[in-house]
């Protein structure tokens, strides 16, 4: 009976080829001793092989001989099964080449193994882990104040300072890159006919956390306006007039809190968190090439090529935005708050698939993924705005309303109202909740290097978008009660990555 091959070291025989092979020199066979290179017996009791010529005589006369193989236990019976005569169908006696020791075998000649399926993919379980740096747009900017104090005239009708009409916006300046982690751990579940290999896999991507904020103060006293108070100096859609030689709107109803204050600030934030689940079908290399080595060593290695596979499955996606804008007149009977957070919950279904090129060393290919989704998404507004009627600026109309004249007014629409002598306050607490379709795209480039046949490093640029969001500032007006929620932002992402994988 021959011993089943001992499985070979991969990682070694992925470091180092083995030695020259040492055959027996030709005067061993010529002496008339067992040759110490043969190959072991073949198994059973009924097998027929040609003889040697050197056994021949031997068996010329028909006689039969019971030769037992003193390792395995087992016998081996020969006849003479040829009608002619001749030598070429007689039975193989004790001293032919087959007649071996076991420690010799085929598999001590074999080269050493670089292949697709000792080396490549050559294991059970895989994890990846992942650092990114991902920079994010801030999606289309809104104006939240403006500050008018270039406007203000003396009673000469010359402008008390000269500067221009200064703005603050929800992109001013924007996100910078985020790091954040990625993990994806699979399992192999086997490989089918058509040499591929299938497995199933989880990944995360995530604990990305952009954030931005600007500070807007006027260059004189309580002359900052909302831009998003429609009948207001910053955003009225009364007019334009043509005051200093620009063109302004003609507002003069004020949001307490908002309106004729000296200083504005906002501070944004957003965190994106990824979970899927997918299973992926991927091709293999072709076949195995075999490599003359310099020392005349033969070696067998993986053949140069193109590796596509494919994958589907399930996606989860949370983002989560907030943004809070505060508003300081000179004194603190005028101040506002205005504070709101969105929840995104994406769920649903993602397909793609990855094309590498693949040597011994270096890998390089792109990744291509696209997803539909249900967006659950959620909003609640947090505001509060007081205003002094009593510390209300000059008005920057003395062309139109004449000097000494001023003609602001607070809202009295606003929810919650309520006046006490010349303070004037308001507040407001909602929540609202959609469900809306929204599409995922990603794509990758990347480069990989193997160190070994288990380890490997990555680089990669990644891009991925988003659409059908409820972002922080489209959900920012003073029309709280009768607005829905504004589900239709649309958020890009780039950056790169370096990842590392072990298989085993």
């Amino acid at each position: 009976m021959v011993r089943p091959a001992i499985a070979q070291d991969v990682w070694d025989l992925a470091i180092e080829d083995l030695p020259p092979l040492d055959f027996p020199d030709a005067s061993a066979g010529e002496s008339g001793s067992v040759p110490p290179y043969r190959l072991p017996l073949p198994e059973g009791s009924g097998g027929s092989t040609k003889s040697d010529p050197q056994t021949s005589e031997k068996s010329d006369s028909g006689e039969s001989a019971d030769t037992e193989k003193g390792d395995a236990g087992s016998t081996a019976s020969s006849t003479n099964s040829s009608s002619d005569g001749d030598a070429s169908g007689e039975w193989l006696l004790e001293e032919s080449m087959y007649n071996e020791p076991e420690e010799y075998q085929l598999r001590d000649f074999l080269a050493p193994v670089f292949s697709s399926g000792d080396w490549y993919r050559n294991g059970h379980w895989y994890v990846d882990t992942t650092a990114a740096g991902i920079w994010r747009s801030s999606g289309k900017p809104k104006v939240l104040a403006l500050d008018l104090s270039g406007l203000a005239t003396g009673t000469s009708g010359a402008p008390i300072v000269d500067t221009p009409i200064n703005q603050i916006t929800t992109r001013h300046k924007g996100f910078r890159f985020e790091p954040g982690l990625g993990l994806t751990m699979g399992r192999y579940l086997g490989r089918d006919y058509f040499n591929r290999d299938a497995s199933v896999e989880f990944g995360f991507l995530g604990l990305f956390d952009w954030d931005t904020d600007l500070t807007l103060a006027s260059a004189l006293q309580s002359e900052l306006f909302t831009a998003l108070n429609k009948t207001g100096p910053g955003g009225s859609t009364r007019g334009p007039i043509t005051l200093g030689g620009q063109s302004v709107p003609l507002g003069v109803t004020l949001i307490p809190g908002f309106d004729a204050v000296d200083t504005q600030e906002f501070a944004y934030s957003s965190d994106f968190d990824s979970f899927e689940l997918n299973v992926r079908l991927s091709h293999r290399p072709g076949r195995d090439r075999m490599v003359a080595m310099p020392d005349g060593t033969w070696t067998r290695q993986i053949t140069d090529g193109g590796v596509p596979s494919f994958f589907a499955g399930m996606r989860y996606i949370s983002l989560e935005e907030r943004l809070l804008w505060l508003s300081r007149g000179a004194g603190t009977n005028s101040q506002g708050r205005y504070q709101v957070k969105t929840n995104n919950a994406l769920f649903g279904l993602q397909f793609g698939g990855d094309y590498k090129w693949v040597t011994k060393t270096w890998s390089a290919g792109a990744m291509g993924k696209v997803g539909a989704y249900v967006n659950f998404a959620d909003m609640r507004r947090d505001i509060f705005g007081t205003g002094d009627g009593g510390s209300l600026p000059e008005s920057i109309y003395q062309e139109v309303f004449g000097p000494g004249v001023n003609p602001y007014v607070f809202a009295d629409n606003l929810p919650s109202r309520s006046q006490s002598g010349d303070q004037v306050s308001w507040r407001y607490s909602g929540a609202q909740r959609t469900s809306v379709y929204s599409v995922f795209l990603e794509t990758k480039m990347f480069t990989q290097y193997n160190v070994n046949p288990n380890l490997s490093f990555r680089m990669a640029w990644d891009m991925f978008w988003i659409n059908g969001l409820a972002m922080a500032p489209y959900q920012v007006h003073f029309e709280p009660e009768n607005a829905k929620i504004n589900a239709g932002g649309n958020v890009f992402f780039t950056g790169l990555s370096v990842s590392g994988q072990w298989v085993w």
